[in-house]
């Protein structure tokens, strides 16, 4: 102990002021190379606040940094908390040079802005205070620091900055492996033939949000999701018209009745409404990327169905107009290069579509159904002509298996109204059974049905009357009857003799006649009196019921014919 005492006081001061410089220097060495390691700006200004007492005779009272347009304050102290001297001395800063320099601020004898910066930019200063100026070697420490925390500084920005590129490329990879995704499962939904379910199940699978495909009237085509129940469409007709015309304008997907839609249009004349059931709005920018994918392909199918429905109907068509014309010698032939055996039993059905239903979607539709029956009674493909307002598809008879008829009820939906012809064993048959459909299709319009199955086998009276004999005794018959009526309505362009027959054929009661008529009760009472007043008859008489109700009938059969 005494010798190292001695050893102390025989030093030189020059060699002591040496010894405390290395020391210092070493000090700045050392946390010139803790500085360089951080990462954050916040770590390296603790880091050089935190230092600056230890190595000199004065104290940090802020750090001031700018990055871009943005300024900010770091740990300040005394009277740099105050944002009126803060301003003050960035107003000093503006006109110090680069190297920074003296500041002026109340209550301090000297105050230095050091100047932080990297090898091209000035980041910002570093603001001491002294009660006295600092020795030269002292304001040689402070420039060091200084020079060492701008390199640090801009050495955490550059990391900070790579770091975001980094993450904003992984990022894009992850954008594009989940595009990628997307483009290779509709694709193959496209190379397998998928189809409408395909394209629905895929899109479901892909967001994990229910999604379906509806034509243009809200008929849904396809469906998939979580719940079995396909939602039903609420809009008004003339509402929906108006979402597709915006959807078609937008060309992308738009939100709307918390769904996430867009119309796939390969023709004017040809669209799918393709929406993703989304109500809670959770569906971002890849899901719409799904929809634009789902909706490409869904316009691929649309288009294909539509070429294939047009290439069949085409070649069958002239083949099923020959057959219920009864014109045609070479029957046999022609439909078995369509692939079609007309050996087997066969009924004509004439199909009226739904008040929204065009044409064109109409036998798309027939076509479907009735292939899809087929797929699984492995039956010949239907022969279909399509005519101003119905089809006309002509259907093998399969023992056994479910009615074709209740089959297109079942897909096509309500509204729409199908008559079934006879049954044909031989081509020249085909016409009769065309004539049976066209007539149990039109007497179930005239009487009041909006759809369903109307079969010519169930007619009763109105197959004896659709084959009188003598049109002229019918017709006499039917002038005995309903003459006032009938002239009335001429004139007035009334409908009594229909709801007198409505009004028989539900057996006098009148909220059922006023129910099929969609007339207020107080409406058939009024109309019934009429019938009373200019007819002359009793309608409570059995006989006058009969008869006025073979009239009817016989005027409807009569009305059928003539259409």
């Amino acid at each position: 102990m005494s010798s190292t005492r001695l050893g102390i006081d025989s030093l030189s001061e020059n060699e002591l002021v040496l010894r405390e410089q290395l020391s210092s220097l070493r000090g700045l060495l050392a946390l010139s190379m803790l500085m360089t390691d951080r990462r954050h700006e916040d770590e390296i200004i603790l880091l050089v606040t935190s230092a600056v007492p230890a190595l000199v005779r004065a104290r940090p009272v802020g750090v001031r940094l700018t990055a871009r347009d943005a300024v900010r304050w770091y740990a300040t102290t005394g009277a740099f908390d105050a944002a009126v001297v803060r301003a003050e001395v960035a107003a000093q800063l503006r006109g110090l040079p680069v190297t920074g320099g003296a500041l002026m601020v109340t209550g301090l004898p000297w105050v230095w802005a050091l100047t932080l910066r990297s090898q091209d930019e000035r980041i910002g200063h570093l603001v001491v205070a002294a009660d006295e100026p600092p020795s030269p070697d002292d304001m040689l420490l402070l420039r060091s620091l200084a020079q060492q925390t701008g390199i640090a500084l801009a050495n955490a920005r550059l990391l900070s900055s790579h770091q975001q590129a980094n993450d904003d490329l992984a990022r894009t990879v992850a954008t594009l492996r989940h595009q990628t995704a997307i483009h290779d499962r509709f694709t193959q939904v496209a190379l397998t033939g998928g189809g409408r379910a395909g394209i629905v199940t895929a899109l479901y699978e892909l967001t994990g949000l229910a999604a379906s495909i509806e034509n243009r009237a809200g008929d849904v085509l396809a469906w998939a999701g979580p719940d079995a129940d396909v939602p039903p469409h609420s809009e008004l007709p003339g509402r929906r018209d108006r979402i597709v015309q915006r959807a078609i304008r937008a060309g992308h997907p738009i939100r709307i009745d918390g769904r996430l839609l867009t119309v796939a249009r390969p023709r004017s004349d040809v669209v799918g409404v393709l929406s993703l059931i989304d109500p809670d709005g959770v569906a971002g920018e890849q899901e719409t990327v799904a929809v634009e994918h789902a909706a490409t392909v869904l316009a691929i199918e649309l288009a294909r169905l539509h070429s294939l429905a047009e290439t069949e109907l085409r070649l069958g068509r002239d083949l099923v107009a020959d057959l219920v014309a009864g014109t045609d010698a070479q029957a046999h032939e022609r439909a078995q290069a369509l692939g079609h055996d007309l050996r087997r039993p066969h009924r004509v059905l004439v199909i009226q579509g739904g008040r929204r239903s065009s044409p064109d979607e109409l036998v798309l539709r027939v076509r479907e159904a009735l292939t899809g029956a087929r797929a699984r009674r492995e039956e010949p493909p239907p022969l279909l002509m399509q005519t101003a307002q119905t089809v006309v598809a002509l259907v093998a008879e399969v023992p056994g298996a479910e009615d074709l008829g209740e089959v297109l009820v079942r897909t096509l939906g309500p509204g729409h109204l199908i008559g079934v012809g006879g049954r044909c064993r031989e081509p020249r048959d085909f016409a009769r059974s065309h004539r049976e459909a066209l007539l149990a299709q039109r007497l179930g319009t005239l009487g009041g049905r909006t759809g369903g199955v109307r079969r010519h086998d169930d007619l009763g009276v109105f197959q004896l009357l659709a084959d009188a004999a003598d049109p002229v005794v019918l017709e006499t018959f039917v002038r005995r009857w309903l003459g006032p009526l009938l002239d009335y309505d001429a004139r007035r362009g009334a409908d009594l003799v229909v709801t007198l027959a409505r009004f028989l054929e539900c057996g006098g009661n009148y909220d059922a006649t006023a129910s099929e008529l969609a007339l207020g009760r107080s409406t058939v009472r009024y109309r019934l009196r009429r019938i009373r007043e200019l007819s002359g008859l009793d309608l409570a008489d059995p006989d006058t019921r009969f008869n006025l109700q073979l009239a009817t009938r016989a005027w409807a059969t009569r009305r059928a014919l003539a259409e």
